[in-house]
């Protein structure tokens, strides 16, 4: 991976307001990694069970939280986090469930890492004793999530559980 781009000067970071939560199922499609030479699933993936856990009725739970990036009036980036037992990347009931993505046109500008920073301050400000993921093995995010103090603590074939305490 190369060094990265410089970020748009206009893009911020800022929580997501209630009335746009919606945007979360769009950002969770964007999340899913497809390795080079894969075909995309269908965007309606997103509504299968093991993944609607991610989206379904944001906002209604005590650890519902997200922020955002925006470049104008576009939101170009999401990450958010709820408490699932049944997430890819859950490992305690106390810990939430981060997601993360940016759009395809504004990765490798570096604004992953501010939003993935923003929420750990607000994590760390609520006191929440730690948080929790899964990223692919092949996924490059993985070096990010290291540097931000995460630490891998299970593996698959194919994925990563990482988890970074408060």
């Amino acid at each position: 991976m190369n060094e990265f781009r410089k970020a748009p000067s206009d893009c911020i970071i800022r929580q997501l307001r209630p009335d746009e939560y919606g945007i979360v199922r769009d950002f969770l499609y964007e999340a899913i990694f497809v390795p080079a030479g894969t075909v995309a699933p269908a965007r309606d993936v997103v509504y299968e069970p093991y993944l609607r856990i991610y989206h379904e009725d944001f906002g209604t739970g005590c650890q519902d939280r997200a922020w955002c990036a925006q470049v104008g009036t576009d939101i170009i980036g999401c990450i958010w986090c709820r408490k699932t037992t049944t997430g890819y990347g859950s490992v305690a009931e106390e810990f939430p469930e981060l997601a993360m993505s940016v759009k395809p046109s504004f990765r490798e500008y570096g604004i992953g890492t501010q939003l993935l920073h923003a929420m750990l301050q607000d994590l760390e400000k609520d006191q929440c004793p730690g948080i929790s993921l899964s990223v692919q093995k092949a996924n490059y995010a993985y070096k990010m999530y290291l540097k931000a103090g995460f630490r891998i603590v299970r593996e698959t074939d194919e994925e990563y559980i990482m988890v970074r305490k408060a």
